[in-house]
């Protein structure tokens, strides 16, 4: 699976090679995972009602000190599993521009794009993947898997996945109307 970046959750953490003695624990051995999370004063705390991340291996194409790089880019990805209590998704290598993505990697948070009603049946389009998703008080951010086309509900509306050699990373989410999403789902 083919999956382009488009954001990261606000949630890092990393795990290293358990050796001391391993001159490469803290590189060719490291985990480095993503995930939602919401401000809780200082700190970021998960407070997941879907649990779930995303990990990239020390050995990969990922660094762990420009993760912004990574943004824009398509990665060669293993299938969305629900293992050890959550979905998880494991970025193995970046692939050449020209092949295109299965999915793009999307997160939405609430003081951005609106609130999710998640109780909604109906907050997202059909084909939308939650990897991960963060809701405490007034503040959400949700990790998604999604194709162009496929959509959210908010606050603020319908959000929708529109690809475009115009937009930065060739694909944005826009606010759109009731009556171009309809057209959308008819057409």
């Amino acid at each position: 699976m083919r999956i382009k970046i488009l954001n990261f959750g606000s949630n890092w953490w990393s795990r290293f090679g358990s050796d001391a003695n391993d001159p490469h624990r803290f590189s060719r051995r490291a985990a480095y995972f993503n995930s939602t999370g919401v401000q809780c004063g200082r700190k970021v705390r998960r407070h997941w009602i879907v649990s779930g991340l995303i990990r990239f291996n020390g050995i990969g194409d990922f660094n762990p000190h420009f993760p912004l790089r990574s943004i824009g880019q398509t990665f060669s990805c293993s299938d969305l599993t629900f293992a050890y209590g959550g979905n998880r998704v494991l970025f193995k290598q970046m692939v050449r521009a020209t092949e295109a993505p299965d999915f793009y990697l999307v997160v939405i948070s609430s003081p951005r794009f609106g609130r999710i009603d998640f109780a909604l049946g109906d907050w997202k389009s059909e084909s939308v993947r939650p990897i991960a998703v963060s809701d405490l008080r007034e503040k959400q951010e949700a990790m998604l898997l999604m194709n162009p086309q496929d959509w959210v509900s908010t606050t603020l509306g319908y959000w929708q996945l529109q690809v475009s050699p115009g937009f930065r990373y060739g694909a944005a989410l826009q606010l759109v109307t009731d009556d171009v999403l309809s057209e959308g789902i008819a057409g």
